[in-house]
C-alpha cells in the first residue's frame, strides 16, 4: 500500500472565501450574479433562482460539469456557470453559436463550402494573398500581454491573468484537472469503495499519489503554453493524505518537493511538453488509431485572436485507451482482485502475490501524452477504441513497485526536512 504521509486525510467541511460568480440557464436567457464560498452554496442559490430542485452546474466555456468542491475552489471569480436539471443536455457557448448560425444562415454555410472549393482550385494565387495577410497577423500572434492585445482577453474576467500564456496554462490545467476529478468520482462512487475498507484504502492512496504527481507536474500546464521550452516531437505531414501538513507547505514549494523526489528514472517527465510551436501553432494529431492527421487544414493558433481561442475549445484531448470504457474499469477490476479472498491478486510478470496496482502505468494512461492526443473535433472518434489498459497488479520485485516506494521515501524525507 502507498502511504505518502502518516496521517489520514481529513474531510473538509468549510468552504473557501466568499466570491462572486455568474449563473445562467441552458438557453442563456437569464443571467444572475451570486456570491458563494462553496459548490454546495452555489448549487443552493442556483436552485432557488431557477426553481430547479436538483440542479447541476457546468462551465459555460467548455461544458465540463463541476461536481467536486476541490475543483470548484480552483475556478476564478466571475466565471460563468450553466445551471441545468439532472437529465438536461448542456451545450457549450461555441455549440450554441454554431447552431444559431446554422438555423438562421444556411446560405452562409453553403457559401463557405463554395469558398472552400474556390480556394482548392486557385491555390497559388490564394497562397500569395494569405502570405501578405500573414505578416499583419504575425504581429498580433506575437503580442502576449493584456495591454498589447486587449481584444484577445475579452470575456476573461480574471484580472490577475496578464498574458496569453497564463490563460493557456490554465486551460491546460483545467482539462487535466477534469480527468482527475472524473477519476476520483468514478472510483469513489462504486459500491466496492463503500463496502470494503481495504478497497477504500487502496483507492484513496492511489488517488493521493495521482494528486501528488499532478501537483509536481503543475497539472501539465505547459501543454498549451508556447513559452515552454520543451516541445513534443510530431511526425511530419505527408504534405490528499496528510492534509493539515500539506496545507502548511506553499503550493510552489510542494510542487518543487514532488519534482525533486521523482528521481532520475521518472517515466513521466518526457510527456511534460508543449504541444505547440514557439508562436503557438497547434496541429491535430489525428484519429486515435492513426499515426498522424489526414487533414492539412487541421491547424489552429489560439494565440492569434479571440475567435481562434473560442474555436480551440472544441479541440479535444482524446484518450487512445479510453478512460471510461477501459482504464477506470481496469483499475476497479484489479482492486477487486486485491480485496478478494480467492487469492487471484497475482503479479503476472513474477508469479508472486501482488502488493499493489501499477499506479504509474495508470497515471500515464489517465493524464499524460503517453495516451492523450490533441485532435480537431472531426478527428475525435467517439466509437469504441480497440485498445486495452496496460495497468495491472504488481509485486515487490517489479521495477515500478520499487520506483513508487523510492519516490515515497524521497518525498517523505524532504517534507520532514522542510517542516
Amino acid at each position: 500500500m502507498f502511504n505518502l504521509f502518516s496521517a489520514k486525510e481529513k474531510t473538509k467541511t468549510t468552504g473557501g472565501p466568499l466570491q462572486g460568480y455568474k449563473i445562467t440557464d441552458v438557453e442563456r436567457s437569464r443571467k444572475f450574479g451570486v456570491a458563494a464560498d462553496s459548490l454546495r452554496m452555489l448549487r443552493a442559490k442556483a436552485s432557488e433562482k431557477f426553481k430547479i430542485s436538483e440542479c447541476r452546474v457546468y462551465l459555460a466555456q467548455d461544458g465540463v460539469e463541476v461536481t467536486d468542491e476541490e475543483y470548484f475552489r480552483t475556478l476564478p471569480a466571475q466565471i460563468l456557470f450553466v445551471v441545468a436539471s439532472k437529465d438536461t443536455i448542456v451545450k457549450t457557448d461555441f455549440e450554441l453559436m454554431y447552431n444559431a448560425i446554422k438555423s438562421a444562415h444556411t446560405d452562409l454555410l453553403h457559401a463557405g463550402e463554395l469558398a472552400q472549393q474556390f480556394v482548392s482550385n486557385n491555390q497559388p494565387e490564394i497562397s500569395k494573398i494569405l502570405c501578405n495577410a500573414q505578416r499583419g497577423r504575425d504581429d498580433l500572434i506575437q503580442r502576449s500581454a493584456r495591454t498589447e492585445h486587449a481584444e484577445w482577453f475579452v470575456g476573461i474576467d480574471d484580472r490577475a491573468v496578464k498574458t496569453k500564456e497564463e490563460v493557456m496554462k490554465r486551460r491546460g490545467q483545467d482539462r487535466i484537472r477534469g480527468y482527475f476529478y472524473k477519476t476520483k468520482d468514478e472510483l469513489t462512487k462504486c459500491s466496492m469503495y463503500r463496502a470494503s475498507p481495504m478497497a477504500r484504502e487502496l483507492i484513496d492512496e492511489m488517488l493521493e499519489l495521482f494528486r501528488q504527481l499532478l501537483v509536481g507536474f503543475d497539472y501539465f500546464s505547459c501543454m498549451f503554453d508556447r513559452s515552454c521550452q520543451r516541445r513534443i516531437e510530431l511526425k511530419p505531414d505527408n504534405t490528499d493524505a496528510d492534509e493539515p501538513d500539506a496545507q502548511r507547505i506553499p503550493p510552489k514549494r510542494l510542487k518543487l518537493l514532488v519534482q525533486n523526489s521523482l528521481g532520475p528514472n521518472c517515466q513521466i517527465e518526457r510527456y511534460n511538453v508543449a504541444l505547440c510551436s514557439e508562436l503557438g501553432d497547434f496541429r491535430c494529431m489525428g484519429v486515435w488509431k492513426d499515426e498522424r492527421c489526414r487533414y492539412v487544414s487541421h491547424r489552429i493558433n489560439p494565440y492569434a485572436s479571440r475567435e481562434n481561442l473560442i474555436l480551440f475549445q472544441v479541440w479535444n484531448l482524446d484518450h487512445q485507451i479510453e478512460i471510461s470504457r477501459t482504464v477506470l474499469p481496469s483499475i476497479l477490476d484489479n482492486v477487486e482482485r486485491m480485496v478478494s479472498r480467492e487469492g487471484d491478486a497475482i503479479c503476472k510478470l513474477h508469479r508472486r502475490k501482488g502488493k499493489t496496482l501499477s499506479v504509474i502505468t495508470y497515471f500515464l494512461e489517465l493524464f499524460t501524452l503517453s495516451n492523450l492526443k490533441l485532435v480537431h473535433i472531426v478527428c475525435h472518434d467517439k466509437t469504441v477504441h480497440e485498445l486495452i489498459s496496460n495497468g495491472t497488479i504488481i509485486c515487490d520485485r517489479c521495477e515500478e513497485y520499487k520506483y513508487i516506494k523510492q519516490f515515497q521515501r524521497n518525498l517523505r524525507s524532504k517534507k520532514d526536512a522542510l517542516l
